[in-house]
């Protein structure tokens, strides 16, 4: 395990070649016993790789199968035993920043994306620089930089960084793309908006392909194979010109509205949900299964996000509501591993599989919120006229639905780590990634290592395989890990971090992370401290047993702040705020029929 790294330099934006692992176990999925110890890969990598990136939205930590999820994920799990499985990867708690730290490589503050659809910190204008809710400052596309280089480069899927001149994937590097600009959107041809837009298009998302506005989509659109079948054509291009090819392709699965194409996968999984569900059951045979993977090497000691309601409180149709959000959601994610699986077919078929470097994470934590989240003020009998079938339990998951998984069922997602997406805990952060290195055999090496990294150390990454020089002066914060995934190395830069969002604060230096959050959003209103090494669950709050660790690591959040250009907002502020924000987004829109249960703390 990690050692404390209490004097480390912070990742202030100068980023460093690969560096990467500190422990490394080799396990089968199967579940066998792993060996601990270094381990280099047989193989060499290829000059000049195909680059291919997979962006899954909102994807819950445990919900793959290589994670200890009951979901059937065979192609990505396949995937898995021929990758580097990370289990301390992170991202940021939201989509946007993730995907601006992705395609520039630098903190989302730096790049407007301190806030996000129009919310920022509390007192903090949207005109401040770096928040902007979309792309603005200096910098150089990761697709650009590829371009400069010969690769031909590829987007499909969601963009969500603006629209506006320099903000597009076009004016960022992609040579072409198919691009939903919009947060997430129906899966379906009708292309429904999350909610309604103050502006043209009213009602429906903007798709763009190469520049143009479509007008609209194909009669049998649905997004997760519609992307696939994009990539698939666009790549093909470069397999048969021979060049190097970067395709970055972001599924909105599973994000809300949770959509199925196959209606006959949701009853597959009723009969598994169905019968008596049982959150706390599920999310404990999730972290059984981490164990038997070696995941993790003990259960960690849990708790469950405050406004989950008791299992024994709730109704037999809350329960049977609750297994529908879950089939449905289970349906999503099968039907992208599916997706995912003709992609990589595509690849071995056409003998670039071993050429090609791939990722595969997700962009957050799962998420807890509800469609009442989107309804604006003025805009409340919008889903009930677009979304005709919003809580009705028969028809979650079909065209006209709007449904998601349901907070239980989001900390289930998230197995022993607490909370979800929009929050700082290790719920909303910590995700799910898997790095596939290109190779010049067929014999790959599964590797499951404990080694911190983050989504911004995939932008230097992907400029190093790719053989370009990444810009001098550029604020890029994260590391490569090429030395790393070859086994030349042992770390991935340092194991220090800040991250601010939304006015809540957290600093990892090691094993010690320092988070504030406010009450209703599973903080104390003022600093905690946790130890991850010993309580990855961050169920014991340690800060007065170790108060110079907690002012040590307070000082190198300021720094982190003042270097990145974060609005510091007072706690004071942040806590006021947040009782109406945590009402929205942590709660359960029951079903139409179903009596509202009353909300009860349970921290067990």
């Amino acid at each position: 395990m990690h050692t404390t790294a209490m004097n480390r330099p912070v990742r202030s934006g100068k980023a460093g070649v690969a560096l990467g692992t500190s422990l490394l176990l080799t396990a089968a999925l199967s579940g066998c016993g792993s060996v601990a110890g270094e381990a280099s890969l047989s193989h060499e990598s290829s000059e000049q790789p195909n680059i291919l990136m997979i962006l899954l939205d909102d994807l819950g930590y445990t919900d793959l199968g290589a994670y200890g999820g009951e979901i059937e994920t065979p192609n990505l799990d396949a995937l898995v035993r021929e990758s580097t499985q990370f289990t301390d990867f992170h991202a940021y708690p939201l989509c946007a920043p993730s995907r601006a730290a992705l395609m520039t490589g630098q903190d989302p503050h730096q790049v407007g994306l301190g806030s996000m659809e129009n919310l920022t910190p509390p007192g903090v204008p949207q005109s401040t620089p770096g928040y902007k809710g979309s792309l603005e400052g200096d910098f150089t596309g990761i697709a650009e930089l590829l371009d400069e280089v010969g690769y031909d480069t590829y987007q499909v899927g969601k963009w969500h960084l603006g629209e506006e001149e320099g903000q597009t994937p076009q004016d960022t590097g992609f040579n072409e793309n198919l691009t939903l600009y919009d947060a997430g959107a129906s899966y379906f041809p009708d292309g429904l908006r999350l909610s309604q837009r103050t502006h043209e298009p009213e009602n429906t998302v903007i798709y763009e392909r190469n520049g143009s506005t479509l007008d609209s989509l194909p009669d049998d659109f649905f997004a997760t194979r519609s992307y696939t079948d994009e990539m698939i054509e666009m790549i093909d291009q470069s397999v048969t010109a021979e060049n190097p090819f970067f395709g970055y392709l972001a599924y909105t699965a599973p994000h809300d509205p949770l959509h199925v194409e196959d209606e006959e996968l949701i009853g597959r999984y009723l009969d598994i949900y169905l019968d008596n569900y049982s959150f706390e059951e599920l999310r404990d045979a999730r972290i059984q299964q981490m164990l038997e993977l070696e995941l993790i090497e003990e259960a960690p000691s849990t708790r469950w996000i405050a406004q989950t309601p008791e299992l024994d409180s709730i109704t037999e149709n809350q329960k049977k509501d609750l297994a529908y959000r879950m089939a449905v959601y289970a349906a999503v994610i099968h039907e992208a591993d599916e997706q995912i699986g003709r992609l990589i077919d595509y690849l071995q078929d056409t003998d670039v599989y071993d050429d090609t470097l791939i990722v595969v994470a997700s962009d957050n934590g799962a998420a807890a919120n509800t469609h009442e989240l989107y309804i604006r003020p003025g805009t409340e009998r919008w889903h009930s006229k677009f979304y005709p079938k919003v809580g009705d339990i028969e028809s979650y998951g079909l065209e006209g639905s709007f449904v998601s998984i349901g907070l239980p069922n989001a900390q289930v997602s998230s197995g022993p780590y607490f909370h979800a997406k929009n929050t700082l805990f290790e719920g909303g952060s910590r995700v799910p990634a898997f790095i596939k290195t290109p190779a010049t055999n067929e014999e790959y090496e599964h590797r499951v290592v404990d080694t911190f990294a983050h989504i911004t150390d995939l932008y230097p990454t992907f400029a190093e395989y790719g053989g370009a020089n990444t810009k001098p002066g550029e604020n890029l914060l994260g590391y490569s890990a090429k030395s790393f995934l070859e086994g030349t190395s042992d770390s991935i830069g340092d194991d220090e971090f800040g991250w601010e969002h939304f006015g809540h604060r957290s600093y990892r230096s090691g094993n010690w992370k320092l988070i504030f959050a406010p009450e209703p959003m599973g903080g104390t209103g003022e600093y905690s401290l946790y130890n991850l090494d010993k309580d990855p669950g961050e169920t014991n709050n340690v800060i007065d047993s170790y108060p110079d660790i907690a002012h040590e690591l307070a000082e190198k959040w300021d720094q982190y702040a003042e270097d990145q250009g974060v609005e510091v907002v007072d706690f004071e502020a942040v806590n006021a705020a947040a009782p109406e924000s945590a009402a929205i987004s942590l709660s359960i829109d029951w079903a139409n029929d179903i009596e509202k249960p009353e909300k009860e703390d349970n921290n067990g």
